[in-house]
């Protein structure tokens, strides 16, 4: 687990989006896409419910 995981799924539950999070950190969505499912394999679980419009 890496520090910039964390920052990234903080960064969309505060956003309700990953596009929001990736303005907000500064990054492009892949990349916040990219450390979300990092992160979901390295506990073996989904963390958010994906929706096409956004977090629900």
């Amino acid at each position: 687990m890496k520090n910039h995981q964390l920052r990234a799924l903080v960064a969309i539950a505060d956003a309700s989006s990953v596009r929001g999070a990736a303005r907000a950190l500064g990054l492009s969505p892949s990349a916040i896409t990219q450390a979300l499912k990092d992160l979901e394999d390295y506990v073996n679980a989904p963390l958010l419910q994906r929706a096409s419009s956004g977090r629900r």
